[in-house]
């Protein structure tokens, strides 16, 4: 049963399976050559002395360093993988190791002459991890339909997480669909001895913490070095690779450090057929300036795009409520016909401060002081004199999404921020949900008691800084990475982020406030790099478009069965109120509201219980 729950993971490694099994132990692995292409670099790996057994998800890019300081100590080297190296780190310095790794990995690492395994997520999540405890047992996988493939298991739904999957359009911190079964947070590990687990912490890094004082120029030319040797390492590969380049601030630096070092270096962008949501022409600017000899761009036209829906909604091991991951899945089975791995630039906004809340922190300590009364008033005044729009982010919507921060903490503040609706509107939407558990406080067992968890200790810290954090530890691992890990990984194909090293982390953390946001300008320290890179102002003050479709508009024309289907689809029986989901469709049909984001959360919920009929 292990075995064909392990075949459910083989598009994330189709080149070879493996396995390894030993006093009730068994560990797998699908491989995706990428590193020393040979069998000798096989998982499960195991030391030379045959007392750990390592089996691991992901690349570490400064691998070939980190070799050359182990054979100073003593290591002996039998292939070129980063996965020997992974091991005899852990040999040489235990638990620490993880501390010096440059790249993205989930890992599991069990101890012969202990007894002892561990689990082990990186830095800030790009690589998945869930983790299930049965009895004095413990299972995990990459992904959850490996989890769901044993039969043995009695799997049900966790309504509380399905409210909290509404709120955040993903599932949030450790939670995941399935009842019992968590995520591995980012930076942490999991002891399992003895049949008890203990969940601890091993790497941390916090904005504001033991900050620089750098001038703008000088933080310019220490982040140049950092990115350039980020995207040199990050470059290292045995088969072809490759830039994903969108055309915004992120990819297109990666494009410029990666072309230094390859000339002939291959950018890949998605053009899309609605005009204002299409940013190829940004994308063929960059490469024109820098002189790319080899672009290609793939058209995703509707016919293109109902099939990459399709195929997205079929593919779903767990609701993920982004548009854009189904941009992002026709690209990377796009590009798999000429490469397996690309560069992309996940985590430039979360770390540089690239989003649009980041304007509203200044106004928001004088909204909460409004009387609610006058609260009420403005949120009234929005929904009948803003016009809604069906375009990226028009300005009822993100008027409305502003305003359902308040009444709030600040800590608190954030999530709401981000919600697709109002814990109030949640409560109507999932009446059998006990009404208690959509309080604002963040109280343990509440709607935004994650957060509230999550940012303990932040209280001092500058919004700018608790805004950056909550990004970076929360809505980074299990929206951004979880949306690019899944949508590269089905085509097996592999996305790594120059952005997301230690190194860079640690750096962007200690920069001060004004070098990342100031006077409404995101992302300042990177605009300035590449302003210094020579790149015009209409490259640098183009506007923020995100790597979506027009599906706000689609649900209205050609995607319009989606939400017929969905006022009368059984799946949502006794999780929803359907008068009420009736109620935001024809609001959104009508062009009154744009509801986009929670009725697209509905269709991928949807689609995902059809996917796994065996949850209760």
């Amino acid at each position: 049963m292990a075995r064909s729950a392990t075949a459910k993971l083989a598009h994330r490694g189709p080149d070879a399976s493996g396995y390894w099994s030993h006093r009730g132990v068994f560990m797998a692995h699908q491989r995706l050559k990428i590193l020393d292409l040979s069998e000798n670099a096989a998982q499960p790996f195991k030391s030379d002395d045959n007392r750990y057994i390592l089996t691991y998800n992901g690349e570490i890019y400064n691998y070939i360093e980190l070799r050359e300081e182990l054979k100073q100590l003593g290591f002996v080297f039998t292939t070129e993988s980063d996965t020997e190296v992974f091991l005899k780190s852990y040999q040489a310095w235990g638990i620490e190791a993880f501390e010096r790794f440059e790249g993205m990995f989930a890992c599991a690492i069990h101890d012969n002459q202990t007894d002892t395994h561990i689990l082990v997520r990186d830095h800030l999540g790009q690589k998945p991890l869930y983790y299930f405890e049965h009895g004095q047992e413990l299972v995990y996988a990459s992904e959850l339909r490996a989890l769901l493939a044993l039969e043995c298991l009695d799997w049900s739904i966790d309504r509380e997480n399905f409210t909290r999957y509404l709120a955040n359009s993903y599932y949030v911190w450790d939670t995941s669909p399935i009842k019992g079964v968590k995520k591995l947070l980012p930076g942490c590990f999991v002891e399992f001895k003895n049949g008890r687990t203990q969940l601890k912490r091993y790497w941390d890094s916090v904005p504001g913490d033991n900050q620089l004082d750098l001038t703008l120029d000088e933080a310019s030319e220490q982040f140049t070095d950092l990115f350039d040797r980020n995207c040199q390492i990050s470059m290292r590969s045995d088969v072809p690779y490759g830039v994903l380049l969108s055309g915004g601030v992120d990819s297109s630096l990666i494009l410029q450090a990666c072309h230094k070092h390859n000339p002939n270096i291959t950018a890949y962008s998605v053009a899309m057929g609605e005009t204002d949501f299409d940013e190829s022409a940004k994308a063929r600017e960059i490469c024109r300036h820098l002189g790319i000899k080899n672009h290609q761009v793939y058209t995703l036209g509707k016919e293109t795009l109902y099939g990459a829906f399709r195929d997205y909604l079929g593919a779903l091991d767990e609701p993920h409520g982004d548009p854009g991951f189904v941009n992002m899945r026709f690209l990377a089975q796009s590009c798999r016909k000429d490469i397996t791995v690309a560069l992309a630039g996940d985590g430039g906004d979360e770390l540089f401060a690239g989003y649009a809340p980041f304007s509203g922190l200044g106004l928001a300590s004088l909204i909460q002081t409004l009387p609610s009364s006058v609260l009420d008033l403005i949120n009234w005044g929005t929904k009948n004199f803003l016009k809604s729009s069906d375009g990226y982010l028009g300005l009822q919507f993100k008027a409305l999404a502003y305003l359902q921060g308040f009444p709030a903490n600040s800590i608190l503040r954030y999530p709401l921020w981000l919600a697709s609706m109002a814990p109030e509107d949640l409560a109507r939407l999932c009446p059998n949900t006990p009404q208690d558990f959509f309080d604002r406080s963040g109280q343990p067992g509440t709607l935004l008691d994650f957060a509230a968890n999550c940012m303990k200790g932040m209280e001092s810290k500058t919004p700018t800084q608790q805004l950056l954090y909550f990004y970076q530890k929360i809505f980074l691992p299990e929206f951004v990475c979880l949306h690019t890990d899944r949508a590269s990984m089905q085509s097996s194909f592999e996305v790594r982020s120059p952005f997301l090293t230690i190194s860079m982390i640690k750096f962007a953390n200690r920069l001060p406030d004004g070098l990342k946001w100031q006077s409404g300008e995101s992302k300042r320290l990177l605009k300035t790099t590449m302003a210094r890179c020579g790149f015009s102002d209409p490259i640098l003050k183009q506007k923020k478009q995100g790597f979506t479709f027009p599906i706000a508009r689609w649900l209205k024309t050609d995607l319009r069965q989606w939400l017929d289907n969905l006022a009368e689809d059984e799946a949502l029986e006794d999780l929803v109120d359907r008068k009420v989901l009736k109620a935001l469709i024809a609001s959104h049909l009508s062009g009154k509201r744009n509801n986009y984001r929670i009725l697209f959360n509905l269709i991928a919920f949807q689609a995902w219980r059809k996917n796994f009929p065996e949850v209760r």
